[in-house]
C-alpha cells in the first residue's frame, strides 16, 4: 500500500487521548533510548475538533535515524514504515486497526517538532479557530476530496495561515 488512502473527517472522540495514552507506552517501550520525548498533536489533540480518525503520534528523536532494532520493533507492533512520506526530515509510520495511528518521528527541539506542538497548542487554546479548521476539513471531504494526498494538498493553506497566527500569538492566546 502507498502512502495515499481513503480519508474521512468525523466528529471528536473523547477516547482519542486515551488511545494515544496507551500506544505511547508501546512506542516508547520499542524506540528506548532513541526518544526524547512522545507527545499527542494533530487534530485527535484537539478537544472538539471534527479529525480524521487516525490518532497522530509526535516522536522526537535524539538522532536523525532509528537503528534496524528499532525499526522492526515498531512493524512488531503493527506499524508500516512509509520513509519520508513527503515531509523532508520526518520518518512516517503507520498503523492501521480497530484504532488507526500514524507516527511522525523527528528531531526533537527541531522545527517539525516545534510546529506541530505550535499548532496544536494553538488550536487548544483558540477554540473558535479549532472549529473554524474542523468545518473547513468537513467541507473538503463533503467537496469530494476522498484521498488523503488531495486532502493533506487542499488543507495546506489553512495550515499555514493557523501557523502564522500562531507565531503572531507565541502563548496561544485569543486576541
Amino acid at each position: 500500500m502507498g502512502v495515499d488512502e481513503p480519508v474521512a473527517v468525523v466528529g471528536y472522540d473523547p477516547g482519542w487521548p486515551l488511545a494515544f495514552d496507551r500506544e505511547r507506552r508501546r512506542v516508547g517501550e520499542a524506540l528506548g533510548d532513541a526518544v526524547v520525548a512522545i507527545e499527542h498533536f494533530g487534530s485527535t489533540a484537539v478537544p472538539g475538533m471534527a479529525a480524521k480518525p487516525i490518532v497522530d503520534i509526535l516522536v522526537g528523536l535524539r538522532v536523525s535515524e532509528l537503528r534496524e532494532k528499532q525499526m522492526t520493533a515498531l512493524v512488531r507492533l503493527g506499524y508500516e514504515y512509509l520513509g519520508e512520506a513527503g515531509v523532508s526530515g520526518r520518518l512516517a509510520f503507520r498503523k492501521r486497526g480497530p484504532t488507526a495511528y500514524n507516527i511522525a518521528a523527528v528531531g526533537w527541539n527541531g522545527r517539525l517538532w516545534q510546529d506541530s506542538l505550535l499548532l496544536r497548542n494553538f488550536l487548544r487554546a483558540n477554540p473558535e479557530e479549532a472549529r473554524r479548521y474542523g468545518r473547513r476539513k468537513q467541507q473538503l471531504v463533503s467537496q469530494g476530496v476522498s484521498t488523503l494526498l488531495k486532502y493533506s494538498e487542499r488543507k495546506e493553506a489553512s495550515i499555514q495561515e493557523l501557523l502564522r497566527s500562531a507565531r503572531a500569538r507565541p502563548n496561544g492566546s485569543p486576541p
